[in-house]
């Protein structure tokens, strides 16, 4: 079966050359049970390696079943070793984290045998070993002789020819060193059994051979007891399976058997995959050169991110129907108001009064006034004007939406400020100066549940501020009469602006004798843009309308105040809007949404956006300086994680050793590490998906929160690509280690 003409193997050394075995002749039948002897260092160790192709020879020849192996490259040394040699070993060299079933079965699952059947088997070899009632126990749980037992086992289920075995009682007590060799003695029946030992006392009563080497060399060959030759077939059949699914098994196997290991790998890809996800999110929020620019109020005064201009494409008038096909994805409130989003609302908490000016209640209404304008101290201009459009009940904690005239919703956590009422002021200084302000008492109707700094308006408010954008041109033509001579004379007084007096009603015009200058039958003349006119006088204008021009007005002095009534006749002239505005979630998602947008036929603009102007170079310098740590940050984390990645794998390289040394391909070897971790990889970025999703919806953290809002879908995909090239990098880095690092020369040298 095996024979050796004039085996000689050399080790080099930078200074010399050692012999370790010279000039070997030997002969080993099928049914043999030999034993080689000698002392240390004699060369015991080193033709065992020979033999069963863990080691090279340089002399001579080895032949296999009258086959010389001396042309045998790497992969016919795996195909003998895995078809012919079956290993035994001192320490067992099991693998510890398998269970007593899987080491049997290794294998059977090498040669492709399937599961079932496999299974089958290896409990037939275990129950032949008397290990049938430990199937389920982890190796590293058994004792001494229960684990060369299952070593016994392992190479039984290799069904090769020959078992070679390195003292294989070694570590045993003498009872279960007894046993272990009972056992060899009834395997080598039918096998050819090769024991290396020290002890040849223990083992002679079981051999049938005797080989003592001295310096290398063979001294002693004689035979101890005869033995019946048998008639072995060499022929092995192999069942073919794809190597592909063998890894896939093997690699399952890894991970669910080695807990410790699967935990650590699978926590540094997850770190890996989380921080590649944290600086590609801020690599891609520093590419926007639109952050890196002045901003320039001369086009919007709110430069709100997140506000956009809309209408549609046909420039149809807006309608409730086309506000709610504009509720796209991402889009977080309409506004129907586009113009009042650009006006700056101040409640009593936004301002405060110096040089002694203040509010002061007029007792016949019981409503409060704001006196002196030129003294105030605005204390916080971030606030712009909301209409309460598109909130419901359900936005509220406490009251009602709003339903009459100058009412707001606001947050608080006091429910008694219900039905107060507070003055607001409201000022636009791009349109209207410094010097121009309007003023209400609002009525608190109803309180919000989630906090927010926003107030929401009625609409009437909102509609006496929106028209101050329209130029329109008011003439007011009326009489005086003189209450003692009963003299009437026409005055005429001209505005540009017309806006809602709270003070204002439509009284009849039966004034006390002897007050002057009564305003009686009046004319309104009101002069639209584009040469369109609308007259009002005292035949179309018969409903008893009054206008009080003896008004403080509080607003300015070219401003007509007129009753809510009066308005609302003049507003709805103005009514029918082509644009209005909405809000999304975050400035990241503008592109998106504008893009969806055009896709419904809407035109839409950003307000930051057409508000950038020249270039910061401080936000110029902070972008890149941003965008060079991101980038560096990816490339680092992913290299650290290859990195330690393959420090955690080679805590494992033992159990690669063994699936060498059974017969397991490299080739084999190296799919099953690529398998095991892509599976570490890609299980890390699904759950990095996961916990992203989460964080998005929980986090208040607002750095977290502007890197993800820029992730988008296809950033998974990128992510998940990142670290499976990590991945592969690790698996390629582990297998070089696998193939030119670890020598399937395990076995003690000597």
């Amino acid at each position: 079966m095996l024979k050796l003409e004039n085996v000689s193997k050399y080790y080099y050394s930078s200074s010399n050359v050692t012999c370790a075995l010279r000039k070997v002749n030997l002969e080993f039948k099928c049914g043999e049970f030999v034993a080689i002897t000698g002392e240390s260092g004699s060369g015991k160790t080193t033709l065992l390696n020979v033999i069963s192709g863990l080691d090279s020879y340089e002399d001579g020849e080895i032949y296999y079943d009258d086959k010389p192996t001396s042309y045998f490259d790497s992969e016919d040394w795996e195909k003998y070793r895995k078809e012919e040699i079956a290993f035994i070993f001192q320490n067992y060299n099991l693998i510890d984290s398998y269970s007593v079933l899987e080491n049997v079965m290794l294998s059977y699952t090498i040669d492709g045998v399937p599961r079932k059947k496999a299974i089958e088997k290896a409990k037939q070899i275990l129950k032949q070993v008397g290990l049938d009632k430990d199937i389920h126990k982890k190796a590293i749980k058994l004792s001494g002789g229960q684990k060369q037992r299952l070593s016994i086992a392992r190479a039984l289920a290799k069904e090769t020819n020959i078992i070679v075995a390195d003292e294989p009682t070694g570590n045993l007590d003498v009872e279960n060193g007894k046993s272990i060799l009972e056992l060899l003695k009834q395997v080598s029946k039918d096998k050819l059994v090769i024991v290396v030992t020290h002890n040849f006392a223990q083992i002679e009563p079981y051999i049938t051979r005797k080989v003592r080497l001295h310096d290398g060399e063979v001294v002693v060959d004689e035979v101890v007891s005869n033995i019946n030759e048998v008639e072995k077939n060499l022929k092995r059949k192999e069942t073919k399976q794809n190597n592909w699914k063998k890894a896939f098994s093997f690699s399952m196997l890894n991970i669910i058997s080695q807990p410790k290991k699967s935990f650590l790998l699978l926590l540094l890809m997850l770190v890996t995959s989380l921080s590649t996800f944290i600086f590609l999110g801020n690599f891609k929020a520093n590419l926007d050169e639109n952050r890196t620019k002045e901003l320039d109020t001369g086009i919007f005064t709110n430069l709100d991110e997140t506000r956009m201009l809309v209408r549609k494409n046909d420039s149809s008038i807006i309608t409730d129907e086309i506000l709610e096909e504009a509720r796209v994805d991402r889009v977080t409130s309409v506004e129907k108001y586009d113009y009042i989003t650009d006006i700056n609302y101040y409640r009593p908490t936004d301002y405060k009064m110096k040089y002694g000016g203040g509010m002061v209640e007029d007792p016949s209404t019981g409503s409060f006034t704001f006196m002196d304008t030129s003294s105030i101290l605005l204390t916080d201009q971030t606030h712009f004007m909301r209409s309460s459009y598109g909130l419901t009940m359900d936005d509220l904690k406490w009251g009602r939406l709003p339903e009459n005239d100058f009412e707001m919703v606001v947050y608080s956590d006091d429910q008694s400020i219900l039905d107060t009422t507070e003055l607001v002021l409201f000022r636009n200084d791009r349109r209207w100066g410094d010097d121009t302000w309007y003023q209400y008492n609002v009525k608190i109707v109803g309180v919000l549940k989630k906090p927010t700094d926003q107030t929401y308006f009625s609409d009437n408010i909102c509609e006496i501020l929106e028209l101050s954008r329209e130029t329109i041109y008011i003439k007011i033509v009326y009489r005086i009469k003189n209450a003692y001579s009963h003299y009437y004379s026409r005055k005429e007084v001209m505005f540009n602006k017309v806006v809602v007096d709270p003070n204002v009603g439509t009284y009849d015009l039966s004034f006390p004798r002897g007050v002057k200058n009564q305003l009686i039958a009046p004319r309104v003349l009101i002069d639209k843009t584009n040469n369109t006119t609308l007259v009002i006088d005292s035949k179309s204008y018969n409903r008893g309308y009054k206008f009080n021009l003896e008004t403080n007005l509080s607003v300015s002095d070219e401003a007509l105040g007129v009753s809510q009534e009066v308005f609302d006749f003049i507003y709805s002239y103005y009514k029918d809007k082509k644009q209005f505005a909405l809000f999304v979630e975050d400035y990241a998602y503008i592109d998106d949404v504008q893009k969806t947008l055009a896709e419904n036929d809407f035109d839409s603009i950003s307000c930051f956006k057409s508000s950038v102007t020249g270039y910061d170079v401080d936000k110029v310098i902070n972008k890149y300086v941003n965008l060079g740590v991101s980038f560096i940050g990816l490339i680092l984390i992913n290299v650290f994680a290859v990195i330690l990645g393959h420090t955690i794998l080679k805590v494992k390289k033992n159990d690669y050793v063994i699936f060498k040394m059974i017969g397991m391909p490299n080739d084999l070897c190296k799919k099953i590490n690529y398998l095991e971790v892509l599976g570490y990889g890609i299980l890390a970025s699904l759950i990095t998906v996961i916990i992203v999703e989460i964080v998005k919806v929980t986090t208040t953290n607002k750095f977290i929160l502007d890197i993800l809002k820029y992730v988008k879908f296809y950033d998974y995909l990128i992510v998940l690509g990142i670290i499976t090239i990590t991945m592969l990098l690790l698996g390629r880095l582990f297998g070089k280690f696998l193939t030119n690092k670890i020598k399937v020369t395990v076995l003690k040298e000597e």
